[in-house]
């Protein structure tokens, strides 16, 4: 679902709440603004970013805009990444996630960034399927960004493991990438130590604090 619309369609969303709340109505009011074809976009646009629900042919009910706001920020990166159809893993702080069992979350609903490695000849490719499913994306390096974005890195050649159910970097990768880090990441990289029975660069009191949770 692509919940971004244009200021038309938020006019027109605006007319309808306005006029009708969120009591059933017919379109036909909104052809004597504009063409047959452009209501027919407007329509579709509002419904499938989920302001406007349909209830019988060419009847609708305003969605409440509190409802339809909060849809804005509903979680659609990782089923789209999964839905592409292209390899790729989730490399960097998203690694420490997952092999953290998400006792880390550098995520949250105001500010969600997935890094991403894909390799390089799908990056087109890649950038164009993001945009059509109405994600912000970024290539190299995150720029500053509200709700969900996806970070991607583009590589020549994939090396990924596989944890939880998802396409990961390495283990050793991710160990070195949170030891290098390890004032934002001593507590998941206690945790995959332990774990895993590797031996990590974090200090005794957080590996014991590790130790006691698990």
């Amino acid at each position: 679902m692509v919940n971004e619309i244009t200021k038309t369609e938020f006019q027109a969303y605006s007319y309808f709440w306005l006029k009708f709340k969120d009591k059933e109505f017919e379109v036909s009011s909104l052809r004597w603004f504009y063409s047959r074809a452009m209501v027919k976009k407007i329509l579709f646009k509002l419904s499938s970013a989920g302001w406007l629900q349909r209830v019988g042919r060419g009847a609708y009910r305003c969605v409440k805009p509190e409802k339809a706001v909060e849809s804005i920020f509903e979680s659609r990166a990782e089923k789209a990444l999964e839905e592409a159809g292209m390899p790729y893993c989730f490399y960097g702080a998203s690694a420490v996630e997952i092999w953290s069992d998400y006792v880390y979350m550098q995520r949250s609903w105001e500010h969600s960034p997935f890094f991403v490695r894909v390799q390089k000849k799908d990056l087109g490719k890649w950038r164009k399927y993001l945009k059509q499913e109405g994600i912000d994306f970024f290539t190299g390096e995150a720029e500053n960004a509200l709700g969900e974005f996806v970070v991607l890195e583009a590589v020549k050649e994939l090396e990924c493991a596989k944890q939880n159910g998802r396409p990961v970097m390495p283990l050793a990768e991710t160990i070195k990438f949170a030891e290098k880090n390890i004032y934002s990441f001593e507590y998941p990289l206690a945790y995959i130590g332990r774990k895993f029975k590797r031996k990590v660069k974090a200090g005794r009191e957080v590996l014991a604090q590790v130790g006691e949770a698990l």
